[in-house]
Formats: structure tokens, C-alpha cells, sequence
């Protein structure tokens, strides 16, 4: 495996032990990263538990976080820089469904304002916001790495029932392409994520 020695590593969606955010903290830490996790329940504070136990206490630290909510991501950004005084790694992992928050498959038709809202606010909007308070710090570096987590759901594929989850992975890779281009010359690489579905 590639060394990540000296790297420090934000992932976010950590909340659950099966999923795609908690395999990428591991992966991470395995390969010698300091991981800074977070997931929008308390449940965060397991996972943190369990990768101390497998890779020591000075090398994890996480927070519970609304990832929609401007002044928790910045709380968030301030938190990492204050522990591990750097960032070069960010995974926008967080989205599709939150902990505890139960969001069945709607038609279009069906949607409202707030539900389509809150579609876009946990798939997007989250990716917005975190990623532009950490770009700051990537660019002051001159190198950094931004994966962004999305699907093959909206840039490849439709479902029936998956509109507004679609229409917000189709826009990350829209996002991740310019973002890519723009941040470039500083080191920075854009990079995107297009799982199919995972057994969680």
C-alpha cells in the first residue's frame, strides 16, 4: 500500500461500522494517516473508539457535525487544525441517508420543497460547504487531495424513486470536474467517486 505517513485525513459519513466512510478511515489509517472523522450523531464517538483501538490515540480524533449547517462545518474545519495542524486529505463521503433520519425513495412527483431540499442539503450542499472551508488550507500548502464520494446513480444510471439523490451525484461530478481544473495549479487534485450499490 502507498505510504500516507505524515498526512492528515478528514472523512466524512463515518456514522455507520459497514459503510463506504468508516472502510476509507480504515484504508486511510492502515497507510499511515492521521484521521480526523466525522457523522451527524454520536455514534461517531464508537468509531472512533474502535480505529484507536486498532491504530493508537494519538492518531484519530472526530466530532459529531450537521454537515449542512455553515457554522458546525466551519467549527469543524477549526477543530482539525487545531488538533493535527494540517490537512491534506479531504473524503466527501457524507450523504445519501443520515444515522437516525429515515428517508424513503420518493417519485418525483411526489417531492416537496423540503424534501427535495433536504435531498440536495445532505448530498450536496454538504460537499459545498466542507470542502470550501478546507480548500483554504490545501491551497496555503500548495498540495492537497479531494476525493468526493458520489454514485454511479445520476452521472451513469437512473432509478425510479432516486430523482433528487441523482440530480445532487450527478452535480458533485460536475463540481469535482471544474474544481479540478481551478485548483490544479495549486497542487490540488479533484477527484470522483462512482460506487454502485453497497451492501450497508
Amino acid at each position: 500500500m502507498f505510504d500516507l505517513t505524515g498526512k492528515v485525513a478528514l472523512v466524512t459519513g463515518v456514522g455507520s461500522p459497514a459503510g463506504i466512510g468508516f472502510a476509507s478511515a480504515k484504508l486511510l489509517a492502515k497507510a499511515g494517516a492521521k484521521i480526523f472523522i466525522t457523522s451527524t450523531t454520536d455514534r461517531i464517538f464508537e468509531r472512533e473508539k474502535h480505529l484507536k483501538s486498532l491504530f493508537g490515540k494519538d492518531k484519530v480524533c472526530s466530532l459529531a457535525a450537521d454537515l449542512t449547517e455553515e457554522d458546525q462545518v466551519l467549527n469543524l474545519s477549526k477543530t482539525i487544525i487545531k488538533k493535527f495542524n494540517k490537512i491534506d486529505i479531504l473524503v466527501n463521503n457524507a450523504g445519501m441517508v443520515q444515522i437516525g433520519n429515515d428517508q424513503p425513495s420518493k417519485k418525483f412527483i411526489e417531492h416537496s420543497l423540503e424534501s427535495w431540499n433536504y435531498g440536495i442539503d445532505i448530498n450536496l450542499k454538504s460537499t459545498f460547504l466542507v470542502t470550501r472551508n478546507i480548500l483554504p488550507h490545501l491551497k496555503k500548502q500548495k498540495s492537497g487531495r479531494i476525493i468526493n464520494i458520489s454514485s454511479v446513480t445520476g452521472p451513469i444510471v437512473g432509478i425510479s424513486g432516486s430523482t433528487v439523490y441523482g440530480s445532487a451525484k450527478a452535480a458533485m461530478l460536475g463540481l469535482t470536474r471544474s474544481l479540478a481544473i481551478e485548483e490544479g495549479k495549486n497542487g490540488i487534485t479533484v477527484n470522483c467517486v462512482g460506487p454502485g450499490w453497497i451492501k450497508t
